[in-house]
């Protein structure tokens, strides 16, 4: 998996680097990247309450320890456990951008159409 990882990593810096600098996250930018976006939306009592998030934990920027630490395990399937976390009533977030150049809209659409859980 390291080597597929790899091969990603190498194509998405050719992309951003041949079209002057795009920002993979919001396509319609350049070069500004909002790594605190995800964690300002969780980190908000109201939404903390909406997605029945624990209230002590605490949200913040985008890691490069936890990138590192999941190096390996990109791309990898994981239809099998979110069914299961479905399956055990346990609530589920998909979060994902619709101008979001690395996991782009219509694929997570498939992705979640073709979960199997009751």
């Amino acid at each position: 998996m390291r080597e597929l990882h790899d091969t990603f990593d190498l194509a998405l810096d050719l992309i951003v680097n041949m079209s002057g600098g795009v920002n993979v996250y919001d396509i319609t930018k350049y070069k500004d990247y909002p790594v605190e976006l995800i964690g300002s939306f969780l980190e908000s009592p109201d939404n903390k309450k909406l997605f029945g998030l624990n209230a002590d934990v605490e949200f913040g920027l985008q890691s490069g320890n936890v990138y590192e630490g999941l190096y390996e395990d990109f791309m990898r399937q994981y239809v099998q456990l979110v069914e299961s976390l479905l399956e055990q009533k346990v609530n589920v977030i998909i979060y994902n951008g619709q101008n979001d150049l690395i996991v782009e809209t219509p694929g997570t659409f498939k992705w979640v159409e073709r979960l199997h859980f009751k």
